[in-house]
């Protein structure tokens, strides 16, 4: 029974969370800041030039757990905490940490391909943590719970986005990678079996070799531009 009660915690959301969280420690212990560029690039936040040039390829997933200042934390920690222990119980566990972990990377992929400068933060991870709503109550329109939060969250997302085309620093196409990302992996991943969604298999396989397909063309498009 205690061990039942451990699994249904979400406690996928508590790991990430912790993982931000102690990152950001390890910033502020080794160089007593987290928002210069050494201390960014040091730690693993994107950077074209040192995924180019050095082969750095693991940048695309390390900026996910750092974040430049406190306010930057406080507010993807809170986000992901919310939003995250919502989503892992309707998700479950792994297909989760998949959604997250892939919306992660597709987004600074999207940030890799257009945009050059050094970014961080997990705001890719929960922008495709947002449109995972919107895309379940597509794939389960009898779910009115879920309908209810596509909603929430689709008023959500246009307030960031207005947010960020009338401030500077954020990576837009960062938030746009990782929504993208996040709603087909959502798409591809879908609920429990044995809740019945209105798309079959072919179409899901036809969405997960898209996103691969997109994937390759993105990097590979960046690679050539700079030959």
């Amino acid at each position: 029974m205690r061990k039942s009660r451990i699994l249904a915690l979400p406690f996928i959301t508590y790991i990430l969370v912790a993982a931000n969280l102690s990152v950001f420690i390890y910033m502020l212990v080794k160089f007593q800041t987290t928002t210069s560029l050494e201390a960014l690039l040091k730690t693993g936040a994107k950077s074209n030039e040192l995924i180019l040039f050095h082969g750095e390829w693991w940048r695309l997933i390390t900026p996910t757990f750092i974040h430049i200042g406190l306010e930057h934390l406080l507010f993807n920690n809170l986000s992901l905490y919310f939003i995250g222990q919502d989503l892992e119980k309707i998700l479950g566990h792994g297909r989760f940490l998949l959604l997250f972990l892939l919306a992660s990377f597709g987004g600074n992929v999207f940030s890799f391909a257009f945009n050059n400068n050094v970014s961080a933060g997990a705001s890719t991870g929960i922008f495709g943590l947002f449109l995972a709503y919107i895309v379940l109550a597509k794939m389960y329109p009898n779910l009115t719970v879920l309908r209810q939060r596509a909603i929430n969250f689709s008023l959500l997302i246009l307030m960031n986005v207005i947010t960020g085309f009338t401030s500077q620093g954020i990576d837009q196409w960062g938030h746009f990678g990782g929504a993208v990302y996040g709603g087909m992996t959502t798409f591809v991943l879908g609920l429990d079996r044995r809740v019945i969604t209105r798309y079959d298999k072919k179409t899901r396989l036809a969405v997960f070799i898209g996103m691969i397909l997109l994937t390759v063309v993105l990097i590979l498009g960046k690679v050539y531009y700079y030959r």
